[in-house]
């Protein structure tokens, strides 16, 4: 099995499970207020679409560790799917972000009523929702208790974690210059450890790794993580806005804080880099200037070098997979995974 198979089956299944769930939740909140039951909905639109590669990674931990228990896993899977969606549309208002996905953001749809500050506000409370509604699929599980109760422990852990990164990239963003250092920091705490770790040590949780398959998947999970964001900030800046469903001038204008940033400005002319401090960051950025900025990437050396660093990232996360499992299909499915990682489009 591919592992883009793999993907796909699990959305359908997703997508099913979360079909019904939200069916039952917005008829409670009807009798409530009908404009319960329309928010319910903007936040389940919301989740449509995308890979679901955190749902995915926990249904996925937990087969390669054993686990056989679709009907039990499905939910959790689902309930970290609710809170990628939580962060995503709180990561929206802190970015600027109008469209998700090829859609309008949540914020953005509510902005059109009553102004910013009205669209700012119902997208935080809506995400909020959904974070409730997290919690509400990992607590109610077939799971015994303690297995339940050290899985969710452990996911705030790694929610923390993001926040904490969070933190930091947004006071990066209005620096001019940062350091490698500090930008691995970011990539680390934000991206690898939600995005990769944190899913599959779920999964493998709730199928009864033991420490030593838990590490494993950390020293796997980490430097193909860091590689996942390092492609994804490639796709920001380089990637077509059709296939991504996001600008490609986002990331630019907010001043986005990434190795391709960094890289070119160790390496090019004083002149080219007097460009990309007045101009990388700078809300005023059009099409022309953004060209020129994708150029200077390009001719220093700074996209080839955070493409050939994502490659040797994922290829040090791959020599742990003989640790996480003995099954040669899952095996297969991690490194597929891993390629996965830093060669898709969108």
């Amino acid at each position: 099995m591919v592992v883009e198979d793999y993907l796909r089956s699990y959305s359908d299944k997703a997508d099913k499970f979360l079909d019904s769930f939200f069916r039952k939740k917005k008829a409670l909140a009807k009798k409530i207020d009908i404009d319960l039951a329309k928010i319910l909905q903007v936040f389940q639109d919301y989740t449509k679409g995308g890979k679901k590669i955190r749902g995915t990674l926990t249904v996925l931990g937990y087969e390669s560790l054993g686990g056989r228990n679709i009907k039990a896993i499905l939910p959790i899977s689902c309930g970290i799917e609710l809170f990628h969606n939580f962060l995503l549309i709180h990561d929206d208002i802190i970015d600027r972000d109008t469209t998700r996905r090829g859609k309008p953001t949540v914020h953005n749809i509510y902005s059109r009523v009553y102004g910013e500050h009205y669209g700012n506000s119902k997208a935080i409370v809506v995400g909020d929702v959904g974070a409730f509604l997290a919690y509400e699929l990992l607590l109610s599980s077939d799971f015994s208790k303690q297995l339940i109760l050290e899985a969710v422990k452990k996911l705030n852990e790694f929610l923390l974690k993001t926040t904490y990164g969070q933190i930091l990239d947004i006071d990066y963003d209005f620096k001019k210059e940062v350091s490698w250092n500090d930008i691995l920091k970011v990539r680390t705490y934000k991206t690898a450890y939600y995005t990769v770790v944190m899913p599959l040590t779920v999964g493998a949780m709730l199928a009864g790794a033991s420490r030593r398959e838990l590490s494993a998947i950390e020293k796997y999970a980490v430097p193909v993580g860091i590689a996942f964001q390092l492609a994804d900030d490639v796709l920001g800046v380089f990637g077509i806005s059709g296939k991504t469903g996001k600008s490609n001038l986002s990331d630019i204008r907010d001043g986005k804080k990434t190795f391709l940033y960094a890289k070119a400005l160790g390496l090019f002319s004083p002149v080219e880099r007097k460009f990309l401090l007045s101009w990388y960051g700078n809300k005023d950025v059009g099409i022309k200037e953004a060209s020129k900025i994708r150029k200077i990437m390009i001719e220093s050396g700074s996209l080839d070098h955070s493409e050939r660093l994502a490659e040797k990232l994922v290829r040090k996360g791959k020599r742990y997979i003989s640790q996480i499992t003995k099954d040669k299909k899952y095996r297969e499915l991690l490194a597929q995974l891993a390629d996965f990682m830093i060669s898709r489009q969108s």
